[in-house]
């Protein structure tokens, strides 16, 4: 689009091409409400006013109309679809534009999967943004796929110079207060080419955060309490308010916004499964909660749209005005949120929370595979533990949490090895190197509350390798098999039986199926889940057993991890 084709059409002189009628326009800018007519031009705002000629006209009736949502930070590999269907999923919900951190993919493919998400995003009626991944691998202490180094950063930022915008999540973040080389390198490239630097730093405060956010890092998505929010916002930083799938956390933190500080504040999703997605909402769910919580409604929106596109420079973004993008929600109120239209580029994408419009792009279906596994050699005994010489650490598993603890008790122990008790809530959990086929490594968790088989995965944060739990071997074994044999995937065992499988063929990672499809498998594995005794979805709370940069204790293909010293420990203490 030109200047010189859209002034006509801001100036009244030439037609809207689509004209938004009686509109109660929600001013992020001023705070106010405007009753009035929207110009559209192409993929633009032409004005906000009188205008009454357009050669589409929408009468929204005293409808509400608000910026499309944006997602401040997510990974679109943790919805377990398609970049494709994951737009399907999120625009009815008002998310017209997300920032992407693809380190999922990255850690199990390396460029080859950072290119798949990349092109598999260009041309679909949704801005994503790319958040260069940082931590492939996340750690010293567990076997990725593949390795991003400094190199990879120059090239990729000049080979997609708009669409990535920040240096992903820095989860390391005691290399960071060590000065690590390499890590320090990234910050620098990205820097200097005027990206920001986002952060991940649980727990993290005093003059560690201040070495932290001395090194350009101004947002972070970690945040547990009110207090470590208000002094992460206090150094400069951007606190993203997170409402995943597993980590929740918008009801510890929305205490701490005020109208002096909200602007210092954004949402985001981080990981948030289909099933959620479409049954709770998006960014629109953590709208509704904020108000719900007693949250400005306006300033609540501005936490889901404006507050983000600044912090990452997105300057067309984030508001209803002259030039800025056309990207709207119309809503029937500022209470319930309920979604009646989205308009993505001047174009309704979808009526009352189901979409109307093709979702297309320049890549073309996606692929049957991506990525193989590669496992150990699966024996009989490979996930047996002798006897231990005294007690054993137990990983402790906090609900609503990706926070663990570190708990030392005597091991349950059966014709001389340490087994899983269901009486002590004591599950085996084993995570098996699927990138190299070398290691694998076997301990033990409280708090998934199953009392018989088994449930694998290849969805293990950040290294993705395939972790499995269970209360006996043989389930074990034959649940391993069930995902090795898809590709990737999740599978449910009982008694022998394979009860439940979702195919993750794209990495490991993703499916290739319909949403719906998804969504549907899902549940039924869920429901295969709950009937193996556990009283809560704990499906996430697996799938983030082996991130070894959230403290206190999580388990990698190299053994049991202690996260604050960055080192491994014995299971025997």
């Amino acid at each position: 689009m030109k200047i010189r084709d859209i002034v006509p059409v801001a100036l009244g002189r030439e037609p809207a091409d689509v004209l938004l009628k009686n509109a109660k326009i929600v001013n992020v800018f001023s705070g106010q409400i405007e009753e009035g007519n929207i110009a559209l031009y192409r993929k633009r705002i032409a004005g906000v006013g009188d205008y009454t000629e357009g050669r589409e006209i929408i009468d929204l009736a005293g409808s509400f109309v608000v910026p499309g949502f944006i997602d401040a930070h997510l990974h679109i590999e943790s919805s377990m679809v398609s970049p494709r269907e994951f737009a399907h999923a999120v625009l009815p919900k008002g998310t017209t534009t997300v920032i992407a951190d693809p380190h999922e993919i990255a850690n199990v493919l390396g460029t080859e999967g950072l290119d798949y998400l990349i092109q598999s995003t260009e041309g679909i009626p949704l801005n994503v943004y790319i958040a260069l991944p940082s931590a492939v691998p996340a750690t010293q202490l567990e076997t990725a796929g593949a390795r991003l180094g400094p190199e990879d950063m120059v090239s990729f930022v000049d080979d997609y110079p708009r669409r990535i915008i920040a240096l992903g999540e820095v989860m390391n973040f005691p290399a960071v207060l060590n000065v690590d080389n390499e890590l320090i390198t990234k910050i620098e490239i990205l820097r200097h080419k005027y990206k920001k630097i986002d952060g991940h730093a649980p727990g993290l405060r005093g003059k560690d955060l201040n070495a932290y956010a001395s090194a350009f890092i101004r947002s972070d998505h970690e945040c547990t309490t009110a207090a470590e929010a208000l002094e992460k916002v206090s150094r400069g930083m951007q606190v993203f308010i997170r409402e995943g799938t597993a980590a929740k956390n918008l009801a510890a933190l929305i205490g701490a916004v005020t109208p002096e500080n909200h602007m210092s504040f954004s949402f985001c999703t981080d990981d948030r499964e289909p099933g959620d997605i479409v049954r709770e909402g998006h960014i629109n769910y953590l709208v509704v909660r904020a108000v719900e919580a007693g949250i400005d409604p306006i300033m609540a929106i501005r936490m889901a749209t404006i507050n983000t596109a600044r912090h990452y420079n997105l300057r067309s973004m984030g508001g209803i005005a002259p030039g800025y993008k056309a990207d709207l929600v119309v809503l029937d109120d500022l209470k319930s949120f309920d979604i009646r239209m989205v308009i993505k580029d001047a174009k309704v994408v979808a009526r009352d929370a189901t979409l109307v419009a093709p979702i297309s792009g320049d890549y073309g279906a996606p692929p049957e595979r991506l990525g193989t596994l590669v496992l150990p050699a699966l024996t009989d005994d490979m996930l047996r533990v002798s006897e231990p010489d005294g007690e054993i650490v137990i990983i402790g598993m906090r609900e609503g949490e990706l926070y663990t603890e570190k708990i030392v008790e005597p091991a349950t122990v059966e014709l001389g090895r340490a087994v899983a008790d269901p009486s002590r809530d004591i599950a085996k959990v084993a995570v098996l190197d699927r990138h190299s086929g070398k290691h694998c490594a076997v301990a033990f968790a409280r708090g998934f509350g199953i009392e018989r088989g088994a449930l694998a995965t290849t969805i293990g944060h950040d290294a993705h390798n395939l972790c499995v739990l269970g209360m006996n071997d043989e389930d074990m074994l034959i649940a391993i098999r069930a995902v090795a044999g898809a590709n990737g995937g999740i599978a449910v065992v009982v008694d022998g039986e394979t009860r439940a499988l979702l195919e993750l063929p794209i990495a490991g990672l993703m499916s290739n199926r319909p949403l719906d499809v998804v969504v549907d498998s899902l549940e039924q594995l869920k429901h295969e889940i709950s009937g193996m005794g556990a009283r809560r979805d704990i499906l996430m709370s697996l799938h983030f057993i082996q991130l070894a940069v959230i403290p206190a204790i999580k388990i990698t293909d190299l053994g049991l991890v202690d996260v604050m010293n960055q080192k491994l420990i014995s299971l025997s203490c």
